[in-house]
């Protein structure tokens, strides 16, 4: 059986019960970019479909044309999908994920995604340790309408010489969690609920609403992901909406989510980010704060509310 993740800019840990994989869709990130993968056994790299967007190589100490790009390294082309187990050289030295994309003439080596060049570049220079991918270079995917990160100087006059000042160390922002991996290792059978009620994993109450994510487990008709080393359900819109009926609750409404990312408790308690969440009436509720209309039918992490 196969599974099938549907990506979004910006993500795989694993789910695996009793052998077999089932449809499932993932995200790569929150907003666009959107592509499939499929993963035919526990022992296979995932595959990128075919029309996945990879962008262009951004070769040397070149800058990002876009501001908002994605990033894969690539790792080369080979006539057949590398085994999981030769990818495991790989992944001791990367932040990321090992996919396979299918092409005319082979199957692409890709490592990734990432939103920040700079994690790509570290990334990069790790993978190149490794005699057989020294090879290896970046490729950028540039977002549609996406001005250029690094915008040109217009020319200065000449000045007198002055006395070299020094810059201030740049802050960096802190680093997004690690996101999701499919795939890779067996989850513990710990993982599965001993009822059919749902667990609830994490909770909170913001303006009188008690909000829950509930889990119902690793069945073998239940979609999972990996974050935070915990498998989370991803759920179609009927089933997300049955499941918080099963805990006597309701899906979020949009004003009830904004909330909810406002309050900061999902980044301070570590919940799952890198799926979006149901809301009411079919709504994609975005950590990133967009709210998009989509199909029932997409798999997605799981939020309810008691009023």
């Amino acid at each position: 059986m196969k599974v099938m993740s549907t990506i979004t800019k910006s993500i795989l840990g694993s789910f695996v019960l009793c052998g077999l994989l089932s449809w499932t869709q993932m995200a790569l990130a929150q907003d666009e970019f959107l592509c499939d993968a499929t993963q035919e056994s526990t022992q296979k790299l995932p595959l990128l479909d075919k029309s996945c967007p990879i962008g262009q190589g951004l070769w040397g100490k070149s800058q990002p044309k876009g501001r908002d790009s994605i990033f894969w390294i690539q790792c080369g082309i080979y006539a057949h999908p590398m085994p999981l187990g030769q990818a495991k050289v790989l992944y001791k030295r990367i932040s990321s994920d090992v996919w396979m994309k299918p092409e005319a003439k082979g199957y692409r080596c890709l490592v990734g995604p990432y939103e920040s060049i700079v994690d790509a570049r570290q990334d990069l220079k790790k993978v190149r340790t490794i005699p057989s991918y020294k090879q290896s270079f970046i490729r950028e995917v540039v977002k549609k309408g996406s001005k250029s990160g690094t915008p040109a100087k217009p020319k200065a006059k000449p000045k007198p010489k002055a006395a070299p000042v020094k810059k201030p160390p740049v802050k960096r922002p802190p680093a997004r969690p690690t996101a999701p991996v499919v795939a890779s290792q067996p989850v513990a059978s710990s993982y599965k609920t001993s009822s059919g009620q749902p667990e609830v994993r994490k909770r909170t109450r913001i303006a009188k609403v008690n909000y829950a994510v509930p889990f119902v487990g690793t069945k073998k008709d239940a979609q999972f992901y990996m974050e935070y080393n915990k498998p989370w359900n991803r759920l179609s819109y009927d089933d997300a909406l049955g499941t918080c009926q099963k805990i006597g609750m309701k899906l979020a409404s949009e004003q009830q989510w904004q909330r909810l990312r406002m309050s900061k408790v999902m980044e301070k308690d570590k919940w799952p980010v890198y799926l979006p969440y149901w809301g009411r009436d079919k709504k994609g509720l975005f950590a990133s704060g967009k709210v998009t209309q989509l199909k029932g039918t997409s798999l997605l992490n799981v939020l309810c509310v008691d009023r």
